[in-house]
């Protein structure tokens, strides 16, 4: 996972977190699909699997209770949070006030509009969605702009194989997304910037680049061991 030790997406539903509720949901979250499997995954599931291969795990409460705790046991996580509306709006004046390092907020119901007055408040942190391919998507376009990020930075700290993973992993959320949002164009602005475009050196052949120049300068920088010959007469010399 790109971000799996900075990031984590916690969810709020007061049935999809109980346990043995939704089981096969959530082991989708967790889990990839098995490749043995007769039958091809649906687009939750692909979307679900992208999200949990290449950006964070899923973390599930059915009480607003339990959702603190979570959020209080990963403080030093990057938290985007996911509820429905109810819970929703009871729980995130709370965070929102109290809890910094929960980054965004993301509400799945029946009926957007009667959160009207929430999505006000909170604008430039909330999203509402009605559908479940539309929550994922938003979600995995989102997370996959943190993982480039993340990537910028270690290429800035000359780290190319690790930004070599966000990068990937950040091209396979976009190219998922695009294959399961079938009722709107394809958004190609991070795959764009992430590969070979218009003439210009995406952020994956930069951080190949990066790497393989890394290689060839600590292969320069080896010592070069003498051949036997010149072993032999390094010994002649100093024996005459």
């Amino acid at each position: 996972m790109a971000l799996a030790n900075g990031v984590r997406f916690i969810w709020l539903d007061s049935h999809i977190g109980q346990d043995g509720e939704y089981h096969e949901f959530k082991r989708m979250f967790r889990t990839a699909l098995d490749p043995t499997t007769v039958m091809p995954p649906d687009h939750i599931d692909s979307l679900i699997c992208a999200l949990d291969e290449n950006a964070a795990p899923f973390l599930f409460a059915d009480t607003i209770e339990k959702a603190i705790e979570l959020i209080k046991t990963h403080q030093d996580k990057k938290i985007l949070f996911i509820s429905s509306g109810i819970l929703g709006k009871e729980i995130i004046p709370r965070i929102s006030s109290t809890y910094p390092w929960v980054h965004s907020f993301y509400i799945f119901c029946a009926i957007m509009t009667n959160y009207l007055d929430l999505i006000c408040d909170y604008r430039s942190c909330l999203q509402v969605f009605n559908n479940e391919i539309d929550l994922l998507v938003r979600l995995t376009r989102d997370i996959s702009q943190d993982i480039i990020s993340q990537g910028r930075v270690y290429m800035g700290l000359r780290e190319p194989k690790n930004a070599l993973k966000c990068f990937e992993s950040a091209r396979t959320l976009n190219e998922t997304a695009n294959t399961i949002d079938t009722l709107n164009d394809p958004v190609l602005e991070h795959l764009r910037i992430l590969n070979n475009h218009g003439g210009n050196i995406g952020l994956i052949q930069q951080a190949r680049d990066m790497l393989n120049q890394q290689a060839r300068d600590t292969l320069n920088q080896q010592p070069s061991h003498p051949t036997d010959d010149e072993q032999l007469s390094q010994q002649e010399s100093q024996g005459s």
